[in-house]
């Protein structure tokens, strides 16, 4: 008898350790959040050239595909700002999931020109 009920004790807590992790809902405020976060580390590098400048998708829309596209100098720390995004990214998806988000499906495009204009890179087109 002991040894069934050790067992599902040991069932009943490893099995809820699983489902937080794999239930944990995602907040706009989360997203809000990383988002801004992601926006001050862009802010922090200034261009004084247009070849300092590139972009990088970001976000999952509901139907897939990127919710946008950063336009950023690469003066900023790269590593740590497409951990950033995968994070981000990975957060709307689960978000929109667990929402039953839809979307309007349409492709955002990646920018055509972008360039250096008063220190920060932007897009053109």
């Amino acid at each position: 008898m002991k040894i069934l009920i050790l067992l599902l004790l040991f069932i009943g807590t490893t099995g809820s350790c699983q489902n937080s992790e794999e239930t944990q809902e995602v907040s706009t405020r989360d997203l809000d959040l990383q988002f801004k976060e992601i926006t001050n580390l862009v802010a922090s590098k200034n261009c004084t050239e247009n070849s300092q400048c590139s972009y990088m998708a970001y976000g999952s829309k509901a139907c897939g595909g990127p919710q946008g596209y950063l336009v950023f100098s690469s003066e900023v720390d790269l590593d740590k700002l497409k951990e950033l995004v995968e994070n981000y990214t990975a957060a709307e998806a689960a978000y929109n999931k667990q929402n039953g988000i839809m979307s309007d499906c349409s492709i955002v495009s990646p920018p055509q020109t972008i360039g250096c204009v008063d220190g920060d890179c932007i897009k053109m087109d």
